[in-house]
């Protein structure tokens, strides 16, 4: 039985059953499927994301939420949850004189991603084929790759939520492709990768092959890499940087649950300048393709945008219910949990600083010993001292506003997230979203993300 829209009458019942003893309650039912294949040198892996399916209920008693899950989608087994925890919430002990959770206005709204090739209906034979033809193609594009995998992967999530107000339903399909390659020459080795994920299907399982010889080229670079001397310089920092900039700095540090816990600093700063006046900055479920949207949040609130820098001022947190309830702050639709097993939680969708004004060219041109700062590989931010830290593979050098060829690596940003805003003194005028990320908060309860940018000129500590 899969997860669909013939869940709303039972999901609706149990919600009104709970709603006789307590202010709200809602009812959450999540699926979670898919593929993975990998092509290598010496062996190919099919294997199946391991499925999984269920549903949970949440009550407010007016002072705590409480849930109850279950993957059994009976309808018997659904109304013993109700029963439990409705037994639950009278422990607890209701409230009708405290906090009031909105329901939302009434709504009835259903959204399936569309795919123009369905995976289920590509044969193995042929998603083999494929990545084959491709590892080859990456394999032949220089004697001194030692080794080269390709990925694809595919997922289909099915979610239903229900309150008294609204009867939503999502049916969400992601396909991601990666390509790594391991180069090496005498005693040297390096490994680079590179992909997207984007929503849709089979159709977004190939990298062109522009893609793949940038890849080999710069996988070739790290070879010859000089190791940089650590020092303040004039930097440009790629899209891909930038994304893994905006999701460190204001993503995790906006994420008001850590509000709630007083583990942000940023709960302090909001409606204060906290970057440069070029830069904004946004958190957007809602755009349309890219990997990190949906309809609904797991709280059932609709996707928008959220912007959260504006002219360089902190303007708005992302929220799940209770943050945004007891801190009386906007609601956002960034209500997530990993499975109908897990908290909800305060998390990004998709993260990016918007575009600005300024060609690469113009960032270039009178930079005189600086670095363009490219191919991420991982980032860490301390919400609550503002330290950051990001890391690359690859350090372009810039001499008199021109590129040299040389290149330096590994890479690695040190600095306060404000000093390091502040500094931006161009920001470029398009934007690219890299959708291969994951989020998790600390080291679990993993969520679909992507983040972007355009270029970004700053200046940083690198080392």
């Amino acid at each position: 039985m899969n997860i669909d829209q013939g869940l709303f009458p039972i999901l609706s019942d149990c919600v009104f059953d709970l709603e006789r003893e307590v202010p709200y309650a809602c009812a959450l039912a999540l699926q979670h499927e898919g593929e993975r294949v990998v092509w290598q040198n010496k062996r190919q892996i099919v294997e199946e994301i391991h499925p999984v399916k269920g549903v949970v209920l949440t009550v407010f008693t007016g002072k705590h939420f409480i849930e109850a899950a279950t993957n059994d989608l009976t309808s018997a087994a659904l109304r013993k949850a109700t029963r439990d925890l409705r037994d639950m919430a009278g422990y607890d002990g209701i409230r009708y004189d405290g906090i009031e959770v909105d329901p939302g206005p009434k709504m009835k709204k259903a959204y399936r991603v569309e795919c123009k090739d369905r995976p289920e209906q590509i044969p193995l034979n042929e998603k083999l084929d494929a990545l084959g033809d491709t590892q080859a193609k990456l394999r032949a594009m220089d004697s001194r790759i030692a080794d080269a995998v390709i990925q694809y992967g595919h997922t289909r999530d099915r979610e239903v939520f229900v309150n008294r107000n609204k009867l939503l339903y999502q049916h969400l399909r992601r396909t991601q492709a990666v390509a790594l390659v391991i180069v090496r020459e005498g005693a040297k080795s390096a490994s680079l990768h590179t992909g997207h994920c984007f929503q849709g299907g089979w159709e977004h399982a190939h990298i062109n092959e522009q893609e793949l010889e940038s890849l080999v080229s710069d996988g070739l670079l790290q070879l010859a890499a000089d190791r940089l001397i650590p020092g303040t310089y004039d930097a440009i920092l790629s899209p891909e940087f930038a994304g893994l900039f905006a999701h460190e700095a204001f993503g995790h540090g906006t994420e008001a649950d850590m509000f709630l816990k007083k583990r942000s600093m940023g709960q302090a700063y909001m409606g204060k300048e906290v970057a440069s006046p070029l830069v904004n900055m946004s958190d957007d479920p809602s755009l349309p393709g890219q990997a990190g949207s949906y309809l609904f949040d797991h709280e059932g609130e609709i996707s928008s945008c959220t912007r959260i820098l504006v002219g360089g001022i902190l303007t708005q947190a992302l929220t799940d219910m209770n943050s945004a309830m007891r801190l009386n702050l906007p609601r956002t639709a960034n209500g997530r949990r990993e499975s109908f097993e897990r908290k909800a939680y305060a998390r990004m969708s998709n993260t990016f600083f918007e575009s600005g004004g300024h060609t690469l060219d113009q960032m270039l041109s009178d930079i005189d010993h600086g670095y363009m700062l490219d191919r991420p590989s991982n980032g860490m931010e301390d919400p609550k001292g503002w330290g950051i830290q990001l890391e690359g593979y690859l350090a372009r050098e810039i001499r008199h506003g021109k590129l040299t060829g040389r290149v330096f690596s590994p890479v690695i940003v040190t600095g306060s997230v404000p000093e390091l805003l502040k500094s931006i003194s161009m920001v470029g005028n398009s934007v690219r979203i890299s959708g291969l990320g994951m989020c998790g908060k600390g080291h679990k309860e993993w969520v679909k993300v992507t983040d972007g940018g355009p270029y970004l000129r700053l200046r940083a500590r690198l080392g």
